[in-house]
């Protein structure tokens, strides 16, 4: 059976293949509106399965491109993630602090360099 949410993954990767060849970032909100859930688990899965789908094609993930609207950086459950250098990777008792570090804060600008420099310069559908 395919719920709601994972028919609106394909939508979902083709809004954040243009932010990212755009130079661009998409907010949490932007993506909750397009897939018609709230916040948590429904968004949080299908940033993952959008990701997972990028990794097992070669290419980088979106993550750091879905930022908070109030703070223009992803929200601090970005920094949960296993996959980031130890000395940046938050307990998930901070997954909901907003505030970032600067070295958090420099981790996302290149990691968003990586994203746009990938997709801007490709013609992937």
């Amino acid at each position: 059976m395919v719920t709601p949410i994972m028919a609106g993954i394909e939508e979902l990767r083709q809004e954040l293949l243009k932010a990212a060849r755009a130079r661009g970032t998409l907010t949490y909100g932007e993506l909750m509106k397009l897939l018609g859930v709230s916040r948590g688990r429904p968004l949080f899965e299908a940033i993952v399965a959008v990701d997972k789908g990028e990794y097992a094609r070669g290419a980088p993930g979106f993550a750091a491109i879905i930022v908070r609207k109030d703070t223009g950086f992803p929200g601090g459950g970005f920094f949960c993630d296993d996959d980031l250098p130890s000395s940046l990777r938050r307990p998930f008792a901070r997954a909901s602090d907003p505030k970032l570090s600067g070295a958090e804060m420099n981790y996302v600008k290149e990691a968003q360099k990586k994203i746009w420099e990938y997709y801007s310069g490709q013609s992937q559908s």
